[in-house]
């Protein structure tokens, strides 16, 4: 087994078809930063607008020598790797377990021809070209943290869980348990971070769930949520932002009429750039 691991679709290509993976090239680049400041006229300068990261690409090259040894080993490993990444149809989930053990993991495509180069008769060198859309890897586990029941407003909450992130996490989703009114979640990690607010009233053994992934909201315990009664100031529900050096993000509970069982619950992957 390779030191690193490295799985397609839940696919082990280092267990067996593939003898290493030789080099990977890209993982430690981050993805490009696009956009593009505003030219206003007669003014000095350009005038700064946010901006955000565009796809991330890596390139995986696999030596493919199969423990038979024979041609036909090597071919028939060939045909395997194939079925498992030629799949131009959907996206591709790459897993790659990390020599320190993390599971990090991107949804990505094969848009390079593939081109072995054969290794006399017992074995052949293949680049995978990934493009990864999202730009972003993410965790395998899913984190959670929340505030007590019951603190009073404003809840400030660290997200310990998700300290080690490197990227913006748009995927979370935030349970808020009523009694409150006109609830709003702000991203507080570094005072710039974007909002979101319910304008209406979660009673007391109701809840309302936020999914920035989907742009869904769920009510449980009888709560059938407005989707029209949601605003945001960002580009997503909410777009978190990582942590600073030493520092967890952090998001704020606020709103009305409180009681002893409101709170605010995050879940969701971490995000990551490489």
């Amino acid at each position: 087994m390779a030191f690193e691991r490295w799985l397609v679709d839940g696919y082990d290509l280092t267990d067996g078809l593939v003898r290493d993976v030789e080099y990977r090239a890209g993982l430690t680049a981050t993805p490009a930063v696009v956009g593009a400041n505003a030219t206003v006229p007669n003014r000095i300068g350009e005038l700064w607008r946010p901006k955000h990261h565009g796809p991330g690409k890596f390139t995986l090259a696999l030596w493919l020598a199969p423990a038979g040894g024979r041609w036909q080993d090597v071919e028939a490993a060939w045909e395997d790797l194939l079925r498992a990444v030629a799949r131009p149809h959907r996206l591709l989930t790459f897993e790659r377990h990390t020599a320190a053990g993390q599971v990090r993991r991107c949804q990505g495509e094969v848009l390079s021809a593939l081109t072995p180069t054969p290794l006399g008769q017992d074995g052949m060198r293949i680049s995978l070209e990934v493009n990864v859309p999202s730009g972003y890897w993410e965790s395998a586990d899913v984190a959670f943290e929340a505030t007590a029941p019951g603190v009073p407003l404003p809840q400030d909450l660290d997200l310990e869980p998700f300290a080690d992130a490197t990227a913006p996490m748009e995927q979370l989703a935030y349970r808020i348990t009523g009694p409150i009114t006109a609830p709003t979640v702000t991203d507080t990690t570094d005072g710039t971070g974007d909002s979101f607010t319910y304008t209406g009233q979660i009673p007391a053994g109701q809840a309302l769930t936020v999914d920035a992934a989907t742009w869904q909201l769920t009510g449980s315990g009888g709560l059938v949520p407005d989707p029209g009664r949601l605003t945001n100031t960002g580009p997503a529900f909410l777009r978190l932002t990582p942590g600073l050096p030493g520092t967890a993000p952090s998001v704020r509970l606020t709103g009305t009429n409180p009681g002893p069982t409101t709170q605010l619950a995050v879940t969701g992957r971490r995000a990551y750039l490489t």
